[in-house]
């Protein structure tokens, strides 16, 4: 009888629920019961289940949930977000931008009627002008391309491919960025500047840099072999493109090779924006002595071998865009600014691409190059400057903050840390930093870039150039605090435009929101203000210029240096 009630009766399930009294149900033993009675147990743990729960919905309310959860995930898959409609902007923008150009590209020169405008090149050929003299092109800052020669293993299949200023992604970031204490190459990563014209043709498909200019020399009789392009490593400082790659002694062997096989005609150099403090900096270095760091042409040696130096767009005093660009990331061209600001409170594509460009920025010697030289003598105090408009005075001002700048009691900012509250709100009490002043600032907020670029680059007057310590390479990119070379007859030009706005001086906020940590400052875009004779539009002040360079850094020189 005992082994009979085992087998009829089975185990006891036990169903527990944590808002509900648990039950039992007698499972029938499976040796006894067979197919009929597990259907019979199971739907008496059904019937128990909809009992005890309270269930009781059809398959047709099942359905009609499953429906609406349906259709809910439907709607939202179908939603939207502002960082979706910014990604198609921007494609559509490209998509067009290229068919625009291809479209150009196709139609016929003569279509409608128009004739296409002849083209300096063809019209000089035209006239009977042939090549005399070889060309020597020296491209300036981001213009020259750069390609990877060893990476990371993110980098696989990248060999020298080039890499342009793109730093959205960690790959990107960590190719382009020098290390942070040399200032050289980072360990196990080597970029390098990429040979010949094709360095600074074109930036992109449909965005020409040198290519107008190569083309039209082409027309006259210029090629390979009395045309070269000084491509050098742009982020570098100017002597560590000598100590890394040896760049100003190809280039001094270059010159000298074009002017022997041209028929001993000497060479014409073309300097373009930061390139023509580049030049510059070749141009004491290659009459200095090696034991002094210099290339042990000697004194005569520009004299023997350059005709003339054509200067377009010189930054000879500097760019007050670098001042932005590295407190903020911002000092840049109006499009790109007004491009970030519309997406600067998107949290992956705002800040943080911010941050990643002030990372790599940080790391880039030759921006210290473009700061403003000369100080307020050049560039003006807070009641004067040279333009005459006294409302251009500032590199760097503020909105509605004010109150002092104490640099002695609080932490620095490291490239890589983050600023306290209380630290930020001290950089923003000090209200105005001129030419001068402006460099205790970035002290405060980069002294590790700083620190590098005060043992290449100097930004006084000299007193007296006589004095030795001039002979020191910080000093050879400077015009304010260098001599000429002895060269009687050597030309030097200046091409540069003006009436057009151009970048002087920037206002800036700082956030108040614990997200912006990494850069708490930015150009306060809301202040915008016309006046009679001057121009404040989107925290920016405006003054004559090409647009790249204000007139006082590209022709001051030129017309009193």
């Amino acid at each position: 009888m005992v082994s009979e009630q085992v087998l009829t009766l089975g185990p006891r399930l036990h169903f527990r629920c944590d808002e509900y009294p648990p039950f039992v149900v007698h499972a029938p033993s499976p040796i006894s019961a067979g197919r009929e009675g597990v259907n019979t147990f199971t739907d008496s743990v059904v019937t128990h289940l909809k009992q005890h729960f309270n269930i009781s919905k059809t398959k047709k309310d099942e359905s009609i949930v499953t429906n609406e959860v349906e259709g809910n995930k439907r709607e939202k898959k179908h939603e939207w977000r502002c960082i979706d409609y910014c990604f198609w902007m921007i494609g559509y923008m490209c998509t067009t931008w290229w068919l625009l150009s291809l479209v150009y590209g196709c139609l016929p020169a003569t279509l409608f009627g128009f004739e296409a405008p002849e083209s300096p090149g063809v019209r000089l050929s035209r006239e009977g002008v042939t090549a005399l003299h070889p060309v020597v092109l020296v491209p300036g800052i981001v213009i020259g391309g750069l390609e990877l020669w060893e990476g990371r293993s993110c980098a696989e299949g990248l060999f020298r491919k080039r890499l342009w200023v793109i730093v959205l992604f960690k790959s990107s970031k960590e190719h382009l960025s020098l290390h942070d204490e040399t200032g050289l190459d980072p360990p196990g990563i080597r970029v390098r500047a990429v040979p010949g014209l094709v360095a600074a043709d074109n930036f992109a498909s449909g965005y020409l840099l040198w290519a107008d200019l190569i083309e039209n020399l082409a027309r006259i009789g210029y090629e390979g072999r009395n045309l070269f392009m000084s491509a050098y490593d742009w982020r570098l400082s100017f002597q560590n493109t000598e100590i890394r790659d040896q760049a100003l002694s190809r280039l001094k062997s270059h010159i000298e090779l074009m002017f022997v096989t041209n028929g001993y005609k000497k060479v014409v150099v073309v300097p373009q924006s930061m390139g023509a403090i580049y030049f510059l900096h070749f141009l004491k270095w290659v009459e200095t002595p090696p034991p002094m760091g210099g290339g042990g042409g000697g004194p005569g040696w520009c004299d023997k071998y350059i005709k003339a130096i054509m200067n377009i767009s010189p930054a000879f005093l500097g760019d007050p865009r670098a001042v932005s660009n590295i407190f903020s990331t911002e000092g840049s061209v109006t499009f790109v600014r007004a491009l970030a600001s519309g997406i600067l409170n998107f949290d992956y594509l705002g800040r943080q691409t911010l941050e990643r460009v002030m990372r790599v920025c940080r790391t880039w010697d030759s921006i210290i190059s473009l700061m403003p030289k000369g100080g307020e003598t050049i560039w003006g105090g807070l009641d004067w400057c040279l333009e005459q408009w006294n409302t251009y005075d500032q590199e760097i001002s503020w909105g509605s903050n004010s109150a002092t700048f104490n640099l002695s009691c609080e932490a620095v900012w490291t490239d890589y840390d983050e600023m306290s509250r209380e630290s930020i709100q001290k950089v923003a009490k000090k209200r105005d930093y001129t030419a001068s002043t402006v460099f205790d600032l970035l002290n405060f907020v980069a002294p590790k870039m700083m620190k590098r670029g005060e043992a290449h680059f100097s930004h006084g007057i000299a007193k007296n150039l006589d004095d030795p310590k001039y002979a020191h390479h910080k000093y050879w990119s400077n015009p304010l605090e260098t001599k000429l070379p002895d060269a009687p007859d050597m030309e030097i030009y200046c091409l540069y435009g003006i009436g057009i706005l151009t970048e002087r001086s920037h206002i800036h906020k700082f956030s108040t929101s614990e997200k912006d940590k990494s850069i708490p400052f930015q150009i306060d875009s809301s202040v915008d203000r016309e006046e009679e004779g001057s121009w404040l539009q989107n925290g920016v002040y405006y003054v004559d210029g090409d647009e790249s360079v204000p007139i006082v850094s590209s022709g001051f020189m030129c017309a009193k240096g």
